[in-house]
């Protein structure tokens, strides 16, 4: 006897548009299996993130610029020092005992004129500093000015301080003074 099977039966549901969603709940936030986070609320929490990171990089270059602007400047105004004083040693090594010069016994600086010469260096070029004779053949000018700062006055830095110093020697020529 053959038997034969019997077909199962088989119901099919088609959705309704009224029916909810699967994963539906009343204040419209998806279900939450165990063990996974939903894609909208991972997309949620990230929402922005990279505008904070831009934020960041921004205000980190702008930091950096800052420095690297101020920090040229003052080096800039301490080579400006620097070379004003030198300028400043050489009028005052100009400035020698004409009489000494004269009968051949050598080149010494004259005291008075040679640190006031540098003294008017240094107003002409409207640097504060001074001058001094150190020796009979030598002067020396230290020079102080200011570099007002650029991005630093924002943090509480209104100005650097910039200092140079030189020495000029007076030495003799080979034939003469």
């Amino acid at each position: 006897p053959s038997r034969r099977a019997r077909p199962k039966s088989v119901t099919l549901s088609v959705p309704s548009l009224l029916d909810p969603p699967p994963n539906f709940t009343p204040c419209g936030t998806p279900l939450m299996t165990t063990g996974t986070v939903s894609k909208s609320l991972r997309d949620a929490a990230e929402r922005g993130s990279v505008g904070v990171f831009v934020i960041v990089i921004a205000a980190s270059f702008l930091i950096m610029v800052g420095l690297a602007v101020d920090v040229s400047g003052h080096l800039h105004a301490m080579q400006e020092a620097r070379a004003t004083a030198r300028e400043a040693a050489r009028v005052g090594g100009q400035q020698l005992q004409t009489p000494t010069g004269v009968r051949g016994l050598g080149a010494v600086a004259d005291p008075g004129q040679a640190a006031a010469a540098a003294q008017a260096y240094l107003a002409s070029a409207g640097v504060a500093g001074s001058a001094s004779v150190t020796g009979p053949a030598s002067i020396s000018v230290d020079v102080t000015s200011v570099y007002p700062t650029k991005f630093l006055s924002i943090v509480g830095v209104p100005s650097l301080s910039a200092t140079g110093t030189a020495q000029a020697r007076i030495t003799r020529s080979v034939e003469g003074v």
